[in-house]
C-alpha cells in the first residue's frame, strides 16, 4: 500500500478507542505524515477532529475521492 501525505484513507476504529482488536467500523482520515510503517492521520467530518499516529495495519481501504459527474447539454 503506497500511502502519502495528503491522501485520504479509512482507518479502523480500534486505535481511536484504544482497542487491540479490529472493530467493524472505519473512520475517514486525512494523512498528515508518513514515517516508515507509522502514519499520522486526522479524522474528518462527521467525526470530531483527532490526530494520532497509527500503524499501517489499521488502514482498512484507501478512501477514493468522490467523482463529480459531468453533464452535457445537447
Amino acid at each position: 500500500m503506497n500511502i502519502q501525505q495528503g491522501d485520504r484513507v479509512l482507518v479502523n476504529v480500534a486505535p481511536f478507542i484504544g482497542s487491540k482488536s479490529r472493530g467493524k467500523e472505519s473512520i475517514p482520515c486525512g494523512v498528515l505524515a508518513v514515517s516508515g510503517d507509522q502514519i499520522h492521520v486526522r479524522s474528518q467530518e462527521p467525526y470530531r477532529s483527532v490526530s494520532l499516529w497509527v500503524s499501517s495495519e489499521w488502514i482498512d481501504v484507501p478512501s477514493k475521492p468522490k467523482r463529480q459527474l459531468a453533464f452535457s447539454s445537447r
